[in-house]
C-alpha cells in the first residue's frame, strides 16, 4: 500500500510540474524547426539513447542546420553544421559561452571542471592559469616525458599485445599525469588512470540530452536513491566520490612531496610556486584554483588521449593498406634504427594525415560540451530563449560530405594536396573535434 501511495504521489508531482513548466516555457516568437512536440512532454520521448549524434544528423538533414527540441525543463538546440556552430558559439560567444544548468553536474560535483564551469570571474581566472601553463610554447618542455611514455607503451604493446587495452589506458594517461603531477610509481599511475576512466564515464553520460530524467524534471534530484524515481541520486552517489578523488588524490600527493622537500618538476609544482609566491603556503582559494587547473588537464587529456590511441589502432587493423603506407613513410624519413620524435613531424605528411583522419573518423566526443544562452537571442528570424541548452553535433560536422566526401570511409589522402603536402583548403578536423566557443 505504501509503495502504491508513493507512486501516486510521484506521478502527481510529475504531472503538476509538467503542466507548470509547459506554460512557463511557452516560446515567445518562432523557435527553430524540429521534430513535432507532444503536449506536456515535448520531445522527451523522442531523444535517442543510442548513438544520438546519428539521429540528430538525420533531423538536421530534414529540418535544417539548427534544430529545436523542447523538454519539460528547458529547450535544446542542436547545431548540425560548422557554419551554424561558428556563427553562434564563436561569433556570438558573449551570449553562448554560458553553461546550461545541469542537475547531474551539481549532484556529481563536476562544477570545478573548466568545461562545466559557468561563465564568470572564476571561469576567467581558471582559464587564464590553464592556458598559461598548458599553452604550446610552455608544454614543449615536456616533450621528453611524452616521448618516454610513448616508447614505454610501444614496448608493452609489443611484449603483451593481448593486454593492449590495459596498456593503452594506463600509458596514454600516464604521460599527461607525469607532466601535471610529476613522477609517480606504477601503482599510483594505474590508480590515477582508473579514477580518470571511471570519473569520466559520468561526464560522458552527462553531455547526452535525455540521458537522465532528472535533467527534465529537476525535482527528482531530491528523491532518495532507494525510491522509485531516485535514479539520479543513485548514479550521483556512486560517481561523486570518484570524481572528487580523481581531482584531489594526485594533487594532494604532489603537494605532499613538495612539503617533504622532494623536487619533482611538474606543472603542479610550478603552479603552486607561482600562486604562493613568498608566502608559506596557499590560501584556500589558491589551493582550490591550483587543484582545479591541474584536474582539468589531467581529466581532459587522459580521456582524449586514450580514445584517440584506441581509434588509431582500430583504424590500422581495419585498413592495413593505410598502415603499410604510414610505415613506408616512417622507414623512408626515420629509418629502422630509431623511433620517431617531434622533430620528424615536418617530414611525415602521410602520418599527420592519418592522425587527422583518425580524429575525424572517430571523434572522442561526438557531441560537444553543451553551452547555455546567457540572454535571449535571435538568429535567422528564429527566437532562442535565455537558458536554452546548445549542443554542437561534432560527429555530424566531421562526417559532412560537403567537407569530407564519402565521410564514412577512412581516407587520409583527403587531407593531402597535389603537391604532396597537407591541403590547407580541406577543413582541418582539429578545428571541430576540440569544440567551439570560449573554452
Amino acid at each position: 500500500m505504501l509503495r502504491v501511495t508513493l507512486i501516486a504521489i510521484v506521478f502527481g508531482i510529475v504531472f503538476v510540474q509538467l503542466v507548470l513548466r509547459r506554460f512557463r516555457s511557452a516560446p515567445h516568437g518562432a523557435a527553430p524547426p524540429g521534430p513535432p512536440r507532444k503536449w506536456l512532454l515535448g520531445n522527451l520521448l523522442d531523444l535517442p539513447k543510442v548513438r544520438p549524434w546519428e539521429t540528430y544528423q538525420a533531423w538536421c538533414a530534414q529540418y535544417g542546420d539548427v534544430i529545436y527540441l523542447e523538454l519539460p525543463s528547458r529547450p535544446i538546440i542542436i547545431l548540425g553544421t560548422v557554419k551554424a556552430a561558428t556563427a553562434l558559439l564563436n561569433g556570438r560567444s558573449n551570449v553562448y559561452s554560458g553553461r546550461a544548468r545541469s542537475v547531474m553536474r551539481e549532484l556529481i560535483s563536476w562544477s570545478w571542471s573548466l568545461p562545466s564551469m559557468p561563465y564568470g570571474s572564476t571561469w576567467r581566472i581558471t582559464r587564464r592559469y590553464f592556458h598559461e601553463h598548458f599553452a604550446g610554447p610552455v608544454i614543449r618542455q615536456y616533450h621528453p616525458i611524452q616521448l618516454k611514455e610513448t616508447r614505454t607503451l610501444l614496448a608493452r604493446l609489443a611484449d603483451t599485445p593481448e593486454r593492449a587495452r590495459e596498456h593503452i589506458r594506463s600509458l596514454s594517461g600516464s604521460a599527461i599525469m607525469r607532466v601535471v603531477y610529476g613522477p609517480r610509481t606504477r601503482a599510483q599511475m594505474l590508480e590515477y588512470v582508473r579514477l580518470a576512466d571511471e570519473g569520466l564515464e559520468s561526464a560522458r553520460r552527462m553531455v547526452v540530452p535525455g540521458a537522465f530524467l532528472a535533467e527534465s524534471l529537476p525535482f527528482l534530484k531530491h528523491v532518495p536513491g532507494w525510491m522509485i524515481g531516485g535514479g539520479a541520486r543513485r548514479f550521483a552517489d556512486k560517481h561523486r566520490p570518484i570524481v572528487q578523488k580523481m581531482r584531489d588524490k594526485p594533487f594532494e600527493e604532489a603537494k605532499a612531496a613538495m612539503v617533504a622537500g622532494d623536487y619533482v618538476p611538474s606543472i603542479v609544482h610550478n603552479l603552486i610556486r607561482q600562486l604562493q609566491g613568498d608566502n608559506a603556503g596557499l590560501t584556500l582559494e589558491q589551493d582550490r584554483l591550483a587543484r582545479n587547473v591541474a584536474g582539468v588537464a589531467y581529466a581532459g587529456a587522459a580521456g582524449a588521449n586514450t580514445s584517440a590511441v584506441e581509434s588509431f589502432i582500430l583504424a590500422m587493423a581495419l585498413f592495413p593498406e593505410v598502415q603499410k603506407r604510414g610505415q613506408a613513410e616512417l622507414d623512408l624519413h626515420v629509418g629502422p634504427s630509431r623511433l620517431p620524435d617531434f622533430g620528424d613531424l615536418k617530414s611525415l605528411t602521410y602520418v599527420k594525415a592519418i592522425v587527422m583522419e583518425t580524429l575525424r573518423w572517430l571523434p572522442s566526443a561526438p557531441l560537444g560540451i553543451p553551452h547555455g544562452l546567457t540572454e535571449d537571442d535571435e538568429w535567422n528570424g528564429y527566437r532562442i530563449r535565455k537558458g536554452t541548452m546548445v549542443v554542437p553535433n561534432l560527429w555530424a560536422m566531421l562526417h559532412d560530405p560537403e567537407d569530407y566526401p564519402e565521410p564514412h570511409n577512412f581516407n587520409p589522402d583527403r587531407f593531402i594536396g597535389s603537391d604532396g603536402l597537407i591541403d590547407t583548403f580541406v577543413r582541418d578536423p582539429r578545428s571541430i573535434a576540440f569544440g567551439f566557443g570560449r573554452r
